[in-house]
């Protein structure tokens, strides 16, 4: 492919799909309330994965850390 043609598709796929990426009127509101309740559920959203993937991080450390800690059988 050209890259007159590369610039063509890229083009075209900007244009036609624009509006679907337009958000929704439910995501921003000059209200403070709604926004801050968006804005508290964005944060909480992408914390709790990040705080589940850190505990088990942790909680694996500690376990190894315990099991070195223990002298081998003889």
């Amino acid at each position: 492919m050209s890259t007159r043609g590369l610039w063509h598709l890229v083009i075209t796929l900007a244009v036609t799909w624009a509006p679907a990426a337009l958000a929704c009127s439910v995501c921003f509101d000059a209200n403070g309330e709604r926004r801050l309740a968006f804005l508290g559920t964005t944060i909480f959203l992408t914390l709790t994965p990040l705080a589940f993937v850190f505990a088990v991080v942790w909680w694996l450390r500690r376990r190894a850390r315990m099991l070195d800690a223990i002298p081998p059988a003889e």
